[in-house]
Parts: C-alpha cells; structure tokens; sequence
C-alpha cells in the first residue's frame, strides 16, 4: 500500500514539474533502501540514505545550502523535521501548498 502511494504521488509530482520548463529542481528523500519510484523528470532527483534516515539527508542538504548562502524549501507534513529544517534557515511548506504551486506554476 505505501509503495503504491509513493508511486502515486511521485507521479503527480513528476508530472507537474516537467510543465515547469526545467525552472524548478525537486530533490525527493526516502528512507529505507534504494528502490525505482517511477521518476521521469529530467529535473527531479530521489535520494535514499546509505545510513542515517532521509531526514538526516533533508537536514545535511538544508546545512549545505545555508553554507553557500542559498536557502531552500522543504515540503514536509513532519512537525520536528519542520522546525529542524527552520531552525537551519530553510523555508518549510506543506504538500498541499507545494501541489498547489505546482499546479498554478508559481514555483
């Protein structure tokens, strides 16, 4: 059941990002192991942790952008990763606003 909700929703968001012309680069973090997830789009990356969780990979990429002056956003429905990501300088949003920017193309 979870293999096909992530099928679903990486679907819906790979088919939204590549009407966006390549403006938008989507890195999509998984916990457990290396799986296909159905991705197409030439602009979205999927990362699983080699160890450590995908949170921890979330935090270490906020981390890194923070250190070249760059902040990102995180889209997360994880009340501590959020204000973990926060706490980093990262903007957080939830899915239903990220589809919603996808959608209307304000990304």
């Amino acid at each position: 059941m979870e293999e096909a909700r992530t099928a679903q929703w990486v679907g819906l968001i790979d088919g939204l990002c590549a009407g966006m012309g390549g403006r938008l680069s989507v890195e999509i973090f998984f916990d457990g192991p290396r799986r296909s997830v159905g991705v197409s789009c030439s602009n979205i990356s999927v990362r699983f942790p080699m160890s450590g969780t995908a949170d921890d990979m979330i935090l270490g990429a906020v981390r890194l952008l923070a250190r070249e002056g760059r902040a990102g956003v995180v889209v997360t429905q994880d009340d501590d990763l959020a204000s973990d990501c926060v706490r980093e300088g990262a903007r957080v949003i939830r899915f239903s606003e990220f589809e919603s920017r996808l959608r209307s193309g304000r990304c």
